[in-house]
């Protein structure tokens, strides 16, 4: 298979993960949509977002939850989210909430660094910043103390976790500011995965 986009992307680096933890071998194109390579993703993705996961049949994938699906259907053995019940359900909303302050985070490197600076809106990144910490603050509530949620090894929602900490850390610093220690502590324990931390995003 092949995954195009790049770490700095939590959605394309959620799936590095997610096939790293299944086990699955995957060749990584790491284009992005800024720059010379969007005329290259247009070609594989109409709307031209990342990630783009292209099957060993040539098939081509996009949007995150549903390459996740359809990487747990095909592994039944190594799922990352429960298949069913009370159990799949929390482990979808922790996810969810991961998910949406990543998509947050995201808005403000929009328009922090690719809006021209004359059309900065500073309550909207006020707003957006403020949305931010308040998924941190949840998700910092739902850190296990040990461990993660899958136990031993990370679920799907543990990796988003992690992944949307590490988004944050390296673009807005200026939002953590020691305020979440139970979510970066865990973080930290997701990134001592080789699984996880091989696909950390360095500042820059």
């Amino acid at each position: 298979m092949i995954l195009y986009g790049r770490d700095m992307s939590p959605y394309v680096r959620r799936i590095a993960c997610w096939c790293a933890l299944q086990g699955r071998e995957v060749e990584r194109r790491k284009l992005t949509v800024a720059g010379e390579d969007f005329e290259t993703l247009r070609g594989l993705n109409p709307v031209v977002r990342v990630p783009i996961l292209i099957l060993d049949d040539g098939t081509r994938m996009i949007e995150t939850f549903a390459i996740c699906d359809w990487l747990d259907e095909t592994a039944p053995d190594r799922r990352l989210l429960p298949e069913s019940g009370l159990a799949r359900r929390n482990c979808l909303q922790r996810l969810a909430i991961a998910n949406s302050t990543a998509e947050k985070a995201v808005a403000l490197v929009y328009d922090r660094n690719r809006r021209p600076a004359e059309y900065h809106w500073e309550e909207w990144q006020s707003r957006l910043k403020d949305q931010i910490a308040g998924g941190l603050a949840e998700l910092n509530a739902l850190a296990p103390e040990e461990g993660f949620h899958g136990g031993d090894r990370p679920d799907g929602s543990d990796i988003a976790m992690a992944i949307t900490f590490d988004f944050v850390e390296v673009q807005h610093p200026d939002i953590l500011e020691g305020r979440f220690p139970r979510l970066a502590a865990f973080a930290a324990r997701a990134n001592a995965l080789p699984e996880i931390g091989a696909t950390k995003p360095l500042p820059g």
